[in-house]
């Protein structure tokens, strides 16, 4: 018997051992629960800028480290703590102060915390882990609230280092809420794609395609740019620029893509006017006032390099084009996929390309939109029309009119490039020209101050063999003819034998050039090799591609129409115009 007396005891003991664990835990939980719901509820003063305080420093550079480390966060200012955040929100009192050493590492197995939130009706979450960085905001805050300048690090920690990418990086820092929240963020559906009462004040169709449903990302202006910061590493983990930006979505029907196109901002209030730094190294220009992040448009899901690919094509022609140069971007040092940066086509763009004064420029879309300027901007180059659709184009004094009103290089490049890469959006579509205001005209040696308009090559996604397999034996010289205000244009110009023959030059010697087959296979090839190592990573984060072999599928596309492409053109100029067996256009050997 005393065996099962003992075995009594000892579960009793147990017993009451349970319950006084049991006491104690419920005991601190409630003590932590006040302590917490405190806090929480506990209201913290406004911190005051002063901008005579220094940021905290740090010795470590931001970048890529190939091992865990720590860093240290200092100050020189006497009577002060050092607040932190490491999710990218601004630091403030909530935030914590730094005591001790922080320690970076590999945080890729950690949960995906933005790149799990649905930025699309379409949007899927990423296969796996997102890699992700770290990334440090800090300030100085002295005893009675005032707070410095803020520093701000990213850090990424892999085994491959810099290695892992082949592309420059960017870090974008911002308030997760600005870009992710339901009611203010940027980036996502939020309140906005909720809100059908407000759909109903404002007499909104409740059947619009995905990509207009409203949504926070469709805001646009002022009031839907957020404040951030800006870090580019070269490829060989070299902090090139650092800047306080603004950031705002970008784009039309795109942004209700997953991933989107970003426009990157310099002004002054957020520290810096102009970003100075040689962006793209085959471009002589280092000012920018912006710069898009662009996630390839309408070719998102294909190539993500179509439309710079065909911008580069067209780099001696004598329209003005868009640099380009692919790199990796994260946000808030996690994953988000790769984009191309891209000049932005506005004011600046010309005044720093031609070195005139911005307000000397009139930028007009479509049918005479006004892009830039004033609203009586458009009304010169409305008349251009009505005198083209009035008189008689085959009469060369009637000719001589309009060429000393427009450049008529560039228009004829502006026409071919486009009727020859298929570019189905287009004329009706993604035309944008602009003129020097100036009481002369026709001054061939003024060059752009002549005040003639000149067109504009941007957003080519639909050309190049996007719309099918068999794109390249599409005819669109009968659409440029009759659509939109370049369609005005050109219908009234091919009334004019001068015109007629210098189109047909001029289009003989691009199919031989820059559209001749073996070079433009090159030039596809170069874009491959760069874009190659990164896209299995891009793949995975967004999930729309669908897989490596897709893309080089979808590359291949774009080299059959570089092959097919030219003979069929051919062909169709000369149906067109109805040339006789000597006028013929031919391609060389």
């Amino acid at each position: 018997m005393k065996p099962i007396l003992q075995s009594k005891r000892k579960t009793s003991l147990s017993l009451k051992l349970v319950i006084v664990v049991v006491s104690v835990i419920a005991v601190v939980s409630f003590i932590w629960s006040v302590k917490y719901a405190g806090e929480s509820h506990r209201e913290y003063p406004d911190l005051v800028f002063n901008p005579e305080l220094h940021a905290p420093e740090c010795e470590t550079q931001g970048g890529f480290y190939t091992e865990a480390f720590e860093i240290k966060l200092v100050t020189n200012t006497n009577n002060c703590k050092i607040y932190y955040t490491l999710d990218g929100s601004e630091p403030s009192l909530k935030s914590a102060v730094f005591v001790k050493p922080i320690i970076i590492k590999s945080r890729t197995s950690e949960l995906n915390n933005l790149s799990a939130i649905p930025s699309s009706p379409r949007w899927k979450p990423p296969v796996g882990d997102v890699f992700k960085g770290t990334v440090v905001r800090a300030i100085v805050v002295t005893n009675d609230n005032k707070k410095s300048s803020e520093l701000t690090r990213t850090f990424f920690v892999d085994e491959k280092g810099r290695k892992r990418y082949s592309l420059p990086v960017v870090a974008i820092t911002v308030n997760p809420d600005d870009m992710f929240g339901y009611k203010n963020g940027i980036y996502v559906l939020g309140k906005n794609y909720d809100d059908k009462n407000d759909y109903v004040k404002k007499d909104m169709q409740l059947d619009l395609p995905w990509w207009k449903y409203p949504s926070n990302y469709l805001k646009r202006g002022n009031n839907a740019e957020r404040p951030a910061y800006i870090e580019f590493y070269e490829n060989d983990n070299h902090l090139a620029f650092e800047y306080g930006v603004g950031v705002r979505i970008n784009g039309n029907a795109t942004r209700g893509y997953a991933q989107k196109s970003l426009r990157i901002n310099f002004r002054k209030e957020y520290g810096a006017e102009m970003l100075t730094y040689k962006l793209f190294p085959a471009n002589e220009v280092i000012n920018f006032k912006s710069f898009i992040l662009r996630n390839s448009g309408n070719d998102w899901d294909k190539t993500m390099f179509r439309d710079a690919f065909m911008q580069s094509l067209m780099a001696d022609s004598k329209m003005d084009i868009q640099s380009n140069r692919p790199a990796v971007v994260f946000i808030n040092a996690e994953y988000w996929g790769i984009h191309n940066i891209c000049e932005r086509f506005d004011e600046n763009y010309i005044s720093r390309k031609y070195k005139i004064h911005k307000d000397s420029i009139i930028i007009l879309e479509m049918s005479g939109n006004v892009f830039y300027g004033k609203k009586q901007d458009g009304k010169d180059f409305k008349e251009l029309l009505t005198f083209i659709q009035t008189n008689d184009i085959s009469v060369n004094s009637n000719y001589e009119k309009i060429i000393k009103q427009i450049d008529i290089d560039n228009f004829i490049d502006f026409l071919i490039t486009n009727i020859y890469y298929c570019n189905s959006d287009w004329p009706n579509n993604n035309v944008k020209y602009w003129r020097y205001k100036a009481k002369e005209r026709g001054n061939d040696s003024a060059k752009v101050r002549d005040g003639r308009w000149r067109w504009m090559l941007y957003d080519t996604d639909y050309g190049f063999g996007f719309t099918g397999n068999d794109a390249y034996e599409v005819n669109l010289l009968e659409k440029a003819k009759t659509t939109g205000s370049v369609g005005i244009i050109f219908s009234g110009l091919l009334k004019n034998k001068l015109f007629v023959n210098t189109f047909i030059s001029v289009f003989r010697h691009h199919l031989n050039t820059f559209y001749n087959a073996t070079e433009v296979a090159k030039k596809i090839n170069d874009f491959e090799a760069l874009f190659s190592p990164e896209m299995e990573e891009n793949i995975n984060r967004w999930r729309v591609i669908g897989s490596y072999s897709n893309w080089k599928s979808n590359v291949k596309v774009l080299r059959d129409f570089a092959t097919h492409r030219p003979a069929i053109q051919v062909k169709q100029l000369n149906e067109f115009f109805k040339l006789s067996d000597s006028e013929k256009i031919t391609l060389k050997k």
